[in-house]
């Protein structure tokens, strides 16, 4: 049987349903729920955060704390625009701070204990555009390595490291890195290229 010319709808999964009015104003009250609940409220700010780790933060705040990441424009309007507006006293102050990627956390935790566990919470992650490098990295001369293993790298991959701009040769069935191959330096500002060459080469470190 021929098939059929009736029209079709695409559903792509990949798309995310905006937030309905219903959403934001229950938002907005949880938000304002928790002011009578809890005696502090801070500002978080995440360095480069994936939703990934966002989640453990969660995790591990999930009986100490209430954490809310959404726009700033909700958790602004739970709180108070301005003195008119504010829900507690001074409390419009703290949201002319809400800008860029922040979001707040309700806790009765005393203070040294949050600033701490937030001092030290730091991942691992794959490097991206834009960040900035901590320190040189640097693959040195020589039969290369697995940094992970410490075995040799096979001459297979030798077509994948001159793609990332490395100068290699065979030797005796080795891979030798003629020079040492700076990937960057401290203070750079990683670009699209540099992080892809982290990501591939990471295990050479």
């Amino acid at each position: 049987m021929p098939k059929s010319r009736r029209k079709k709808q695409n559903i792509y999964l990949t798309e995310t349903q905006k937030k309905t009015r219903e959403a934001k104003t229950k938002a907005i009250a949880n938000i304002q729920e928790c002011l009578s609940q809890y005696t502090y409220i801070w500002r978080i700010v995440p360095e480069d955060m994936r939703n990934t780790y966002l989640q453990q933060i969660r995790a591990d705040w999930k009986d100490k704390g209430k954490l809310f990441f959404t726009k700033n424009k909700i958790i602004i309007k739970a709180l108070g625009r301005d003195e008119q507006e504010e829900q507690e006293l001074n409390l419009s102050k703290f949201s002319q701070e809400l800008v860029g990627n922040a979001g707040i956390l309700f806790t009765n935790e005393q203070v040294d204990d949050v600033r701490s566990y937030f001092s030290k919470t730091q991942f691992d992650d794959y490097a991206r555009a834009g960040g900035l490098v901590d320190q040189d990295i640097v693959i040195p001369a020589g039969k290369i390595r697995y940094h992970n293993t410490g075995e040799y790298v096979i001459p297979t991959q030798k077509p994948i490291l001159e793609s990332l701009g490395m100068s290699i040769r065979l030797e005796q069935g080795f891979l030798v890195l003629d020079q040492d191959h700076t990937i960057c330096k401290y203070g750079d500002q990683l670009t699209v290229e540099q992080a892809h060459m982290l990501i591939n080469t990471y295990s050479l470190l």
